[in-house]
């Protein structure tokens, strides 16, 4: 799943390769602090706004099997593609196209571990822009939604001991001391979720190793017997969890796609605030 600059230039030699990569902001993030001229040679852009439904109440939210399929074939996307996933922070979107390909049957799609970074680190070409005249693929969609949790699911889950929902919003968002970003949404997180911030799975760039990745699973409470739960702000950054929790062998894995921008925007919902941060 996860592979280094030196295999993806092996990769890209292959005459069914697709380079995809992702600039979404993390939010809060001037422009001016991320490098958005950059690319690898080859690479197509991979919207994730584009790649959402654009009237959900929520942002980011997965489009339908039968809209994702239309813009995949528009990306040149076929069903025998082998795809690489990047962006240009390192870790950050990435997973989450990665989630929304493979969740939509992408057989065989790949994560360049450290991104874009990574690849200039290594002293390979970078371009300054994006194909945009991709031929059309003959990609066809079957969506695997067992992989994605609603809020009706996350509502069911809450207080089982059999599944650990994990929020991975930063520890002031989670303990409800500073207020969301977003207007409309409350503060706090789901009752009885675990604190594990993205940032966490990551250094420099890259995801750490197995043997740290599971410690910050054992810390949180989770055991390999449960089935996992990941929420964030909006379903993007739940899926550097997911991928965390693949890497240490978890196999009954879910992203809440509404994540935090739904739950804390429904009052009827549950939250928990903890002011202390404990």
């Amino acid at each position: 799943m996860l592979i280094e600059a030196a295999q993806l230039q092996e990769i890209l030699k292959q005459d069914n390769s697709l380079l995809l990569c992702c600039l979404l902001r993390p939010v809060g993030v001037a422009a001016e602090s991320l490098n958005e001229s950059d690319f690898i040679p080859a690479s197509r852009l991979f919207d994730i706004d584009d790649f959402s439904k654009p009237d959900a109440p929520f942002p980011h939210t997965l489009l339908s099997a039968r809209d994702f399929e239309s813009k995949a074939r528009a990306l040149g996307i076929n069903n025998d593609s082998t795809i690489v996933v990047c962006d240009n922070i390192g870790i950050y979107s990435a997973p989450r196209v990665w989630f929304n390909l493979t969740m939509m049957g992408c057989n065989n799609v790949l994560l360049l571990n450290g991104g874009i970074p990574a690849w200039k680190a290594s002293g390979y070409p970078i371009a300054h822009e994006t194909l945009t005249a991709n031929p059309e693929g003959d990609f066809s969609a079957h969506e695997q939604s067992n992989r994605v949790a609603t809020k009706e699911d996350v509502l069911a889950a809450i207080g089982k001991a059999n599944i650990c929902i994990i929020d991975v919003r930063g520890a002031a968002r989670f303990n409800g001391q500073v207020p969301e970003p977003r207007a409309g949404v409350r503060s706090g997180h789901i009752p009885g979720s675990a604190n594990i911030p993205y940032a966490n799975f990551i250094r420099d760039g890259r995801f750490k190793p197995r043997a740290e990745l599971e410690k910050l699973f054992q810390e949180a409470g989770c055991s390999g017997d449960q089935q996992l739960i990941f929420s964030c702000g909006s379903g993007v950054t739940a899926c550097i969890g997911y991928v965390a929790a693949l890497l240490c062998g978890y196999h009954n894995i879910r992203v809440y796609d509404g994540s935090w921008a739904e739950w804390g925007a429904i009052e009827s919902l549950p939250i928990e605030v903890s002011s202390s941060g404990t």
